[in-house]
């Protein structure tokens, strides 16, 4: 376990609190713990990651920070964006209101501070990967429909070429009967009957094959709009064990961006 000697340090200033009670976000990254400096890189739900000359440190869980450490983890740039921001762009709707009231209730039920920083954390991911599964379910699906489109002349193409070939078998049997009758230019006529079917016969594999290659595009689309369904009702299941509430079957609503930082200046202003 890491025992606190830490603090955050701004590289402009430290944080504080106006008359008006508005705390300014953090502006610097650099955290100074027992054993360990650095620059805050990265904070997801599987810890923090520090750089220090370049480099990026080993992993360091949430759960080996004291209160006070995670206290100052609060006061570094990046770790106040992972848990305060969701989506590049301002402005939310009805939905996204609703999201955000679900995620102060799920921070405020929290025991302790790491648990309510590591809820948070495994919430926002999973709310991007179900915003990510939406957008390739989309482009699943608009390929499944283009492909089902292109397959139709496809096999419509090979359905002719096959009855070419079965026309072309039916001559060269008539050939060959007629040269069992003996007839005087039979032999050519065979020949030319059996070029034909090698000929028709030959079209009609190319069709097959380009068949089966759209085909199998038909059924690569529709297995994996199968996956991004079933991971969007995966994603919405684990959420809801958050008090998270999202649709888990179509149509699906992404997720708009999110404003989480009310709760997160509380904490800091507590400390």
């Amino acid at each position: 376990m890491l025992t606190f000697l830490a603090r955050a340090i701004d590289e402009s200033a430290a944080a504080s609190i106006p008359a008006d009670g508005y705390l300014e976000p953090p502006a610097g990254n650099f955290l100074v713990l027992s054993n360990v400096t650095g620059e805050v890189r990265v904070l997801d739900s599987k810890g923090l990651v520090l750089e220090k000359h370049l480099t990026y440190l080993p992993r360091i869980p949430l759960a080996n920070l004291s209160a006070d450490q995670l206290h100052a983890l609060l006061e570094t740039k990046t770790a106040y964006a992972s848990l305060t921001a969701f989506g590049s762009s301002s402005g939310t709707n009805g939905q996204g209101v609703a999201v955000e009231r679900e995620l102060q209730d799920a921070w405020h039920q929290g025991s302790s501070l790491a648990g309510r920083i590591q809820t948070r954390l495994e919430i926002l991911e999973d709310l991007r990967d179900y915003n990510n599964e939406i957008a390739l379910l989309s482009g699943s699906l608009a390929a499944a429909g283009q492909y089902a489109a292109n397959d139709i002349p496809i096999n419509n193409r090979l359905t002719n070429r096959a009855a070419t070939v079965v026309a072309a078998a039916a001559q060269v049997e008539t050939a060959e009967n007629y040269r069992a009758t003996g007839g005087a230019d039979a032999p050519q006529a065979e020949q030319q009957a059996r070029q034909v079917y090698q000929a028709t016969a030959a079209r009609m594999e190319r069709a097959n094959d380009v068949a089966m290659v759209a085909n199998g595009q038909i059924a690569g689309a529709n297995q994996a709009i199968t996956n991004h369904l079933a991971r969007c009702a995966a994603l919405a299941a684990r959420l809801a064990t958050h008090g998270i509430n999202v649709s888990g079957v179509p149509p699906f609503s992404p997720i708009p961006p999110l404003t989480l930082q009310a709760e997160v200046d509380a904490e800091r202003k507590t400390h």
